[in-house]
């Protein structure tokens, strides 16, 4: 979430922490701030919980904040957005998909509602709603919600709009197994005038690069590495990694799926499963391989956690200028991984519970160095 206080920021703003981040966001509690203010130390504070595991107080903090704020949408729309969009990441990793589906929706009409349409906040979030539906696992939706959102940016003359969500079409078509269909839309987008900037050019680059290397072919990897990083900037580009470890259950519900069958392992009523996570840090060397992935923090329960350390170092990052032999380790990076989990009723209960699901959240949280803008 410290990317969004980056976006909240301005340069005379200072962020405290610790003791004097508490008595400032209870001073915006109270009423006694500016929205941009309340969303500041609110954000700040709930990523200070977030980061020690305490997902629901952090969700009740942005709760309470978006309750205080939302009515001032209209005069300070940034904040407001920036309040949702940190309660949709908390939301996701606590499992409440329900109330990140929400607080995605709210973001996005908050934006849209009250910036012109070509303002880069309104852009950034142009592909949030397709977004959402993959994290809920709604393919179909997330292709049909991008495919509207590039049809609507093309008739009304936003060619930035409609090239971000012509790319996500493309990546979830590679992603569904459908190179072929991925490579001919591909051809499409590359043809538009727009390709030519270079913020797209890499992009286009690096998507069909991905759809090439999906075997893991390790000499192709290391070959389109080293192309990607060239000419780019020094913040390294995932170019490939292999799928996340499942668990038993999981697997078996999900061979059952591809199937057309119902699960093969059913949700008991007594079943019940709290937040797991870990974070991990590793290093990204300058020829793309990663290195010392370890784990430096989790909650009580993470035996799933060394499956994580070996996928990282399977990962592959595009090559930068730089010799790990003379001297540069490269880039460090810290992500947080929270065990999947989502809410349910289940058969035989009236209760409404958090249980255990497939796959993992992953957020970075390495610190950016970017300036915030003025």
């Amino acid at each position: 979430m410290l990317a969004l206080l980056l976006l909240l920021q301005s340069p005379s703003d200072i962020i405290v922490t610790g003791k004097r981040l508490v008595e400032a966001q209870a001073k915006c509690a109270r009423g006694e701030c500016t929205t941009l203010r309340d969303a500041q130390a609110t954000i700040a504070l709930a990523e200070e919980k977030f980061r020690d595991g305490d997902y629901l107080d952090a969700k009740a903090l942005l709760a309470r904040a978006i309750s205080r704020n939302r009515d001032k949408a209209a005069e300070a729309p940034r904040p407001v957005a920036a309040l949702y969009e940190a309660m949709a990441t908390v939301s996701l990793h606590e499992g409440d998909q329900d109330d990140y589906r929400r607080a995605v929706a709210h973001q996005v009409e908050t934006l849209r509602d009250n910036l012109p349409a070509g303002d880069p906040a309104v852009l950034a979030a142009t592909t949030a709603l397709g977004d959402m539906w993959i994290k809920l696992k709604n393919f179909p939706q997330a292709e049909r919600t991008y495919r509207g959102i590039e049809e609507e940016a093309l008739e009304n003359g936003r060619s930035s709009a409609a090239m971000m969500a012509g790319l996500k079409r493309v990546w979830l078509a590679a992603a569904m197994r459908r190179p072929r269909e991925a490579n001919a839309m591909l051809d499409a987008l590359e043809r538009r005038p727009i390709a030519q900037e270079e913020r797209f050019r890499t992009a286009l680059k690096v998507v069909r690069l991905r759809i090439a290397v999906s075997d893991g072919d390790d000499a192709a990897i290391t070959k389109l590495a080293g192309e990607i990083g060239e000419g780019q900037g020094e913040a390294p580009i995932l170019i490939w990694a292999p799928p996340y470890p499942r668990d038993a259950s999981s697997a078996a519900n999900a061979h059952a799926h591809s199937f057309g069958l119902v699960d093969a392992i059913d949700t008991r009523s007594s079943d019940l499963a709290g937040i797991q996570w870990v974070d991990v840090g590793f290093w990204i060397r300058p020829d793309g391989h990663t290195a010392e992935a370890e784990l430096l923090r989790g909650s009580n329960a993470h035996a799933w956690a060394p499956a994580i350390l070996a996928q990282i170092a399977q990962r592959r990052y595009s090559a930068r200028s730089g010799d790990s032999s003379a001297g540069d380790p490269g880039s460090y990076r810290i992500e947080r991984f929270t065990r999947g989990s989502t809410y349910i009723t289940p058969k035989g209960s009236l209760i409404r519970r958090r249980v255990r699901s497939s796959g993992f959240e992953v957020l970075d949280l390495t610190e950016s160095a970017a300036p915030p803008p003025t």
